[in-house]
């Protein structure tokens, strides 16, 4: 059984199968379908996601409702420096928000999986990227508490701005091909004591160090704290070992 569904220029195609079902997006109309590796599998048809990944998603998508986004903001620059010198294969956006990094990454040549839990912000995400005329990201409206990505499946992962101690660095170890790269920034625990600061918990902060102990099976390419002017980040680059 299959229901196909739109919001804005995204469409969804809910399939249902073996008791559970798969929702897989497509980018743009005229895109190509994902395939079933990048589908989510739910638990059961009336139970797609947990209370608290609903409550996420309806408050994301009610932030970027009636947004107006007119044009694509510049890639991070974490992302910039340690992309650069990679040559380009496949790579995934968690929690990509309004796709900034992943538009950046299709239009230096990478073939792009932008996740993130808002249809509606992929929505708005899919048509920058549509007139910026960069049709090599597929957007997939998931939550990361479900989402399995294809094993061995990416030479570079990024994530910037989220944070899942749990379940995210065994996801990101598999999903990596050997010899791939991870991309990560997201708030340090100085961010708490900022006069701007804008995080209620400091649960979302890194401690000292903690970045790069969350993936004990990569290579520490780079990794530094810092405080910028409009937050305070912990930054880390590592490679999946080839052996």
């Amino acid at each position: 059984m299959r229901l196909k569904a739109a919001l804005g220029n995204l469409w969804f195609d809910f399939r249902f199968i073996g008791g559970g079902h798969r929702l897989v997006p497509k980018c743009a109309r005229g895109s190509k379908m994902l395939t079933a590796s990048n589908t989510i599998k739910c638990p059961t048809l009336l139970r797609a996601r947990s209370t608290l990944a609903t409550s996420d998603r309806d408050r994301w998508d009610a932030k970027y409702a009636g947004k107006s986004v007119t044009a694509v903001t510049p890639p991070d620059d974490w992302l910039r420096q340690h992309a650069v010198p990679l040559a380009a294969g496949v790579a995934l956006d968690l929690a990509c928000g309004l796709g900034h990094n992943a538009i950046w990454l299709a239009q230096q040549g990478w073939r792009v999986d932008a996740v993130d839990i808002s249809p509606v912000g992929l929505s708005l995400a899919a048509s920058l990227a549509e007139r910026a005329g960069c049709p090599a990201v597929s957007w997939i409206a998931a939550d990361l508490d479900t989402f399995v990505p294809r094993e061995a499946g990416y030479d570079l992962i990024t994530v910037f701005r989220f944070l899942d101690r749990q379940r995210l660095p065994q996801m990101i170890e598999a999903a990596l091909r050997p010899g791939g790269m991870l991309i990560y920034e997201t708030f340090s625990q100085r961010q708490m004591s900022r006069p701007d600061n804008h995080l209620k918990c400091d649960q979302f902060t890194l401690g000292p160090g903690e970045l790069p102990a969350l993936f004990p099976h990569l290579t520490v390419v780079a990794a530094e704290e810092i405080d910028l002017p409009d937050r305070c980040v912990a930054r880390l680059a590592a490679r999946k070992p080839v052996v």
